[in-house]
């Protein structure tokens, strides 16, 4: 069974504009409250989330590296790129893209494929109505000929 994570990636884009949009709006003055990263947050949201192991969270965020949708993993900082594509749809909405393109590639052909068997037969009754006429009028010389 073929797994799909494009929810995935798009959900850990979200959440790290989110945690972004969210780093400055309040301070903790709480001592006994260890520093967690953003990486490690995002982990825990994905694995609340999706229920994925470890490796293919680590998976995703090499793959968004890949994509440079992300600059860096570890601090987990996310580019330009990512937060442009994350705001025209991300990954969901790029497949979703692409099988439209498909769809609209398949319809384009399978009406190639009409118009050209139509004008195949066009080009055939023209053909054929060529070599009648040339018939005719071959008929029409040689009457003319063995007249005289």
């Amino acid at each position: 069974m073929e797994k799909n994570y494009n929810a995935e990636l798009d959900f850990i884009l979200e959440q790290l504009i989110y945690e972004y949009e969210n780093v400055y709006k309040g301070v903790s003055f709480y001592a006994d409250e260890s520093f967690t990263s953003t990486k490690e947050k995002i982990t825990i949201l994905v694995v609340d989330k999706f229920k994925l192991k470890e490796w293919e969270i680590n998976l995703l965020f090499y793959t968004l590296l890949l994509d440079k949708y992300l600059k860096t993993i570890d601090p987990l900082t996310i580019s330009l790129e990512g937060l442009v594509f994350r705001n025209n749809g991300g990954y969901v909405k790029k497949v979703e893209m692409q099988n439209r393109e498909i769809n609209r590639l398949e319809t384009i052909q399978k009406d190639l494929k009409k118009y050209s068997l139509g004008l195949m037969v066009f080009t055939a009754i023209v053909a054929f109505g060529t070599l009648v006429s040339a018939w005719f009028f071959a008929i029409e010389v040689i009457k003319y000929y063995q007249g005289k």
